[in-house]
């Protein structure tokens, strides 16, 4: 840690400074909003993104997924989410050029950490929340929580969630002004009468009726979050009242890929314990058949977040299909023996198949999935489409989480070409 720090002063502090005055500090001129948290910034970055546009301001975008400037979308490079601070500064002053008003970005604990946002300052900032993520590089969940909240100190509001438990560390930081919102504790924008059905969410924050067709719990928070933001911003409710109506589709979170044969597919970039509880719960609810998921764990990263996912997947579905996702410098079957260790093996049931699955061997392990949580140990990511599409029928749910949007998958030290959308379609072919 003490050398990482070293690297951030000396190294990676420099070159924000540099950079902004490269581009002569072109954020001092756009009004800045800062979205961090664990799970859920890019949803909600990209709610707040359609909900100043829908407000009539010129609105720019720095995501996970892209940077916008107004409509015109463009990378941010590869497995990244807050860009180099060359990037960075880049993107901004072409957003100012372009007469961009607001921007809303993505911030994360490794960029605070890094200094990348150095020279910002945000009008508004939110946390979304804060689950077990990153213990690689901050080492403690307390170093985590504190490289969150120093978006905080340079931003002039603070919008946060009383529900998470980073909520009263990064209160006693503050010196500005903040506004709560919540589920269960008490604040000034708490949810109420939630109501979620498999066509939609509703819920009322005073007297405010909020309904979406996102069907998932977790979207409360999101919206919530957001709904605080525009009120700092002094927005009319109406327009974020719109917005979710038909809530903003994003590249890789929960897209629907369409098939003929009766069940869901859904795309997700869930990669976290909390993100898989919050995906999976809803959708555990909303299922009348079989929970099929496809998920992974990325190598050279985290290892004691992996026995947690297989926890939380054997715990919610009736299927699951471990395999590949960045194993990076570890072996795909290190990895898989990692998130095994969490399942608990007196509840659980396994089937050695490696590529193919016989038709036979189909309705074998439907039948167990009616009384057990059955998984799969299926090294080569395709495959594991392949064999969940032909396991799975009418009303069925088949999930794949961890890649969402991502165009690569990154085997070693290489980027192969990637696609969840055509790994579904390839599957749906063969079935």
């Amino acid at each position: 840690m003490f050398l990482q720090k070293l690297k951030n002063l000396f190294w990676h502090l420099p070159q924000s400074i540099f950079f902004n005055i490269v581009y002569a500090f072109p954020s001092r001129k756009l009004t800045l909003i800062g979205v961090t948290g664990t799970d859920g910034k890019t949803t909600t970055a990209t709610l707040l993104y359609h909900t100043l546009q829908n407000a009539g301001f010129k609105t720019g975008l720095i995501s996970t997924i892209e940077a916008k400037i107004g409509d015109q979308s463009q990378g941010t490079g590869l497995h990244t989410t807050s860009p180099h601070p060359h990037t960075l500064q880049k993107l901004f002053f072409q957003m100012k050029r372009a007469d961009v008003t607001h921007i809303v970005c993505e911030v994360t604990s490794h960029a605070l950490d890094q200094h990348r946002f150095w020279g910002c300052h945000f009008f508004v900032s939110l946390i979304t929340n804060t689950s077990h993520e990153h213990l690689d590089y901050h080492q403690t969940q307390d170093n985590y929580v504190k490289s969150k909240a120093l978006l905080f100190s340079q931003s002039t509001y603070a919008v946060l969630n009383k529900d998470d438990p980073s909520y009263k560390i990064i209160k006693k930081t503050l010196s500005g002004p903040s506004l709560d919102y919540s589920i269960k504790a008490k604040s000034p924008l708490q949810a109420k009468n939630i109501k979620l059905d498999h066509k939609k969410l509703q819920f009322k924050v005073k007297q405010i009726l909020f309904q979406t067709d996102s069907n998932y719990y977790y979207q409360v928070y999101n919206i919530l979050s957001a709904f605080a933001v525009t009120q700092k911003l002094n927005l009319d409710p109406k327009f974020i009242l719109k917005t979710i109506k038909k809530f903003p589709l994003t590249k890789g979170r929960r897209e629907k890929m369409p098939n003929k044969f009766g069940f869901q597919t859904i795309i997700d970039f869930a990669h976290t314990p909390a993100a898989l509880e919050k995906t999976l719960s809803s959708l555990k609810k909303t299922t009348p058949g079989r929970l099929i998921v496809i998920f992974g764990a990325t190598g050279g990263r985290d290892q004691t977040k992996r026995p947690q996912m297989g926890k939380v997947v054997s715990t919610l579905a009736n299927i699951a299909l471990i395999t590949a996702d960045d194993t990076r410098n570890e072996s795909v079957e290190d990895i898989n023996r990692h998130i095994i260790s969490g399942i608990n093996q007196k509840k659980a049931k396994t089937f050695p198949i490696k590529e193919k699955i016989s038709p036979s061997q189909i309705k074998q392990i439907r039948r167990l999935s009616q009384k057990h949580f059955v998984y799969l140990d299926i090294p080569r990511r395709q495959d594991a489409f392949n064999i969940a599409i032909k396991l799975a029928s009418s009303q069925d749910t088949v999930i794949a989480c961890g890649k969402g949007h991502e165009t690569t998958i990154l085997h070693g030290k290489t980027d192969y070409p990637w696609s969840e959308t055509e790994a579904f379609r390839t599957a749906l072919n063969l079935k």
